[in-house]
């Protein structure tokens, strides 16, 4: 809005650079995923770009009161985060424990998707189906994610390298997302129907994180431990 202040126009703009350089650095680190040398370092700068798009889009969001897109801006953090963290949780199964802040925002984002979901159900009942599938969509997806990172801290884990799919996974998720954004924003310009814009890269990219698996099922890393965890 025309209207906005100046520091919320500033913040936009910082919003836009993050997600551009989210959008680039995620492609190059998906691209170079086999190279770890190379890999790791775009990650990082992915990771901290995600960073910056999920805290500009929370302040604007709770400035327009938008609490739908400050919900999505929650759980598209939550996968970057988690798959962030998991790579310092190799050893889940031999009793390391979570941290304080690994536990506060699966709570939170617990809260966020249940919150989705009842939302879908308001929206639903007041006949505004496309927001219902939207918002049952991703409060379905990110309730999954968080039993599946739950159940990893509880170190209930079922595969070897579960690190690494978490990481694949989270990552792939939060990509997902970076590019919702972008044909959100956009899908006036390019006559992309709404539940289109919101959808196409989740399905997508869900497409590539289940063909990812394959490939390392294929590779012994989703094999079960030898030994159940304490």
């Amino acid at each position: 809005m025309l209207t906005d202040p100046y520091w919320f126009w500033i913040l936009k703009y910082l919003h836009i650079a993050a997600g551009v350089f989210a959008l680039i650095c995620g492609t190059i680190a998906f691209l170079l995923r086999k190279k770890v040398q190379y890999h790791r370092p775009v990650g990082k700068v992915y990771f901290w770009s995600m960073t910056g798009v999920a805290a500009t889009s929370l302040i604007m969001a709770v400035y327009h009161q938008k609490w739908f897109f400050f919900m999505v801006a929650i759980f598209t953090f939550h996968s970057a985060f988690t798959a962030y963290r998991s790579l310092d949780l190799r050893a889940l199964h031999k009793d390391q424990k979570a941290k304080i802040w690994d536990w506060l925002i699966e709570g939170l984002t617990a809260a966020v998707c249940l919150s989705l979901v009842g939302y879908a159900l308001y929206a639903a009942v007041h006949e505004a189906i496309q927001l219902a599938i939207i918002c049952l969509v991703f409060g379905g997806l990110g309730l999954r994610f968080v039993l599946n990172n739950v159940l990893r801290y509880l170190g209930r884990i079922k595969y070897k390298q579960y690190a690494v799919l978490q990481h694949v996974t989270g990552m792939l998720g939060s990509y997902a997302g970076a590019w919702t954004a972008f044909l959100v924003t956009n899908s006036h310009k390019w006559d992309i129907p709404y539940l289109v814009a919101f959808l196409l890269p989740t399905v997508i990219i869900t497409f590539l994180i289940v063909w990812e698996r394959s490939k390392l099922r294929k590779l012994g890393y989703i094999k079960a431990l030898g030994r159940s965890p304490k």
